[in-house]
């Protein structure tokens, strides 16, 4: 099959989620026999808006894009990127015209790419495919949580219109929010009509776009996987002795929650548990004082450090440094990554009970599902892990069936292309 994957960015430019997870199905496609071509947008100085730089030979073959938000002027213009459609336009005909067609089209993420570019593939006929990483396409955000900090069950105008105003002030106020609100949510109906296919890593990720108005029939589950390969050759934790050993990786933003697992770290005896931070601070929607925050919390002397960004290579040296694998997050995260890379290593897991987290394990097989942002909750389960180091080995053992492979997540979702074709 001739596939074409397309995704607002990919490694080593980018090391998101989205981009790990694009860039190992790729390479999982590819080692099945099928023909990968990965579009993906990069910042490129060197170009203009809407250059593309395509790498000779190869599979998966990759082009990038440029695009770096410039002229970016209101929230309309956050979707609507005309540089990029246009580039997408000229790349389909060059590959048209070069006897490169695609059997399928794969869509991941459309920040920076243009909510065009569903429309640019249907114009081309090519059967299309859309993963729902997130709920950007309605919620600017992208998260779902509140600029109040607080987690949001469906996209309420009213509840939408007051968030977006206090986090885009420069372009929303009382006059015109609520017509932004109506303009954002018919765009994401429209652009998610015309996928042919559309897919979430988790059931629980539907309901809001059910709430929007999309048929819940439209969606199909199919799991992300993981690198497992190196993680699958990490011992289990040791038994001791010494603290017990809590990871978080991840981007540091208020929806992630570490400042919930911070205080229920700094509530442990003292000598019984460390924290190890793994991931990039970055602004969250105009707010740069997240990791001030958290770290105003900490008094001399606290069995907390900060390690800063990691490269995806460094990732099992990381995971065997630690004992457990905490995932405090606030929001309806729809998949989880971190906490299945931490399964595949087998490291139990501490996950909020909430979005596609809580699905990762079975409560009290693998680790522990806990209530999110319950801080005396997440104490007492630390507590116990601490306490007994047996308990930790238990749940490591049961820990990495949990987590499957990108081949295994690319098999399945041949079979969705397979549909794609066929409809």
């Amino acid at each position: 099959m001739r596939v074409l994957l397309l995704c607002h960015g990919l490694p080593p430019d980018s090391v998101g989620g989205v981009e790990q997870h694009v860039d190992g199905l790729a390479t999982a496609l590819a080692a099945a026999g099928h023909q990968v071509h990965v579009y993906a947008r990069a910042d490129l100085p060197h170009l203009p808006q809407g250059a593309c730089t395509t790498a000779t030979g190869g599979n998966p073959r990759i082009t990038r894009v440029a695009y770096r938000w410039q002229g970016v002027d209101s929230l309309d213009a956050t979707y609507l990127c005309p540089p990029m459609a246009a580039a997408l336009r000229a790349f389909l005909d060059a590959r048209r015209r070069a006897g490169e067609s695609f059997d399928v089209a794969h869509v991941h993420h459309l920040t920076g790419m243009s909510t065009d570019t569903l429309a640019e593939l249907a114009a081309a006929g090519i059967p299309t495919v859309l993963t729902l990483h997130d709920y950007w396409l309605f919620c600017p955000r992208g998260q779902m949580f509140h600029r109040r900090e607080e987690a949001c069950a469906a996209a309420t105008p009213a509840r939408c219109a007051e968030c977006l105003q206090a986090t885009f002030p420069h372009w929303l106020d009382a006059g015109n929010r609520d017509a932004a609100v109506q303009a954002i949510q018919a765009r994401a109906l429209a652009a998610l009509a015309l996928p042919r296919r559309l897919v979430v890593p988790s059931a629980r990720a539907i309901p809001p776009f059910a709430a929007l108005g999309v048929p819940p029939s439209r969606f199909q589950v199919v799991e992300n996987g993981v690198d497992t390969g190196r993680l699958h050759e990490l011992e289990p934790p040791p038994a001791g002795p010494g603290p017990l050993r809590i990871g978080y990786f991840g981007t540091l933003l208020p929806s992630k929650g570490l400042h919930v697992l911070l205080d229920a770290v700094l509530a442990q005896p003292p000598g019984t548990v460390g924290l190890r931070i793994h991931g990039n601070a970055v602004p969250y929607h105009g707010d740069a004082t997240y990791l001030t925050r958290c770290f105003q919390r900490l008094p001399p002397g606290a069995p907390v450090h900060y390690f800063g960004p990691y490269a995806a290579d460094a990732l099992p040296g990381l995971l065997a440094g630690v004992d457990v694998v905490a995932a405090p997050a606030l929001w309806h995260e729809a998949f989880g990554l971190t906490v299945r890379e931490g399964l595949a290593a087998s490291r139990p897991v501490l996950v909020s009970r909430i979005g596609g987290l809580q699905d990762a394990i079975e409560d009290g097989v693998q680790g522990r599902v806990l209530p999110p942002g319950d801080v005396a909750a997440w104490q007492a389960a630390i507590g116990e892990l601490a306490a007994d180091r047996r308990l930790v080995q238990r749940l490591a053992r049961a820990a990495r069936p949990r987590a499957r492979g990108f081949a295994a997540m690319a098999a399945d979702l041949l079979q969705v292309y397979a549909d794609a074709r066929a409809t």
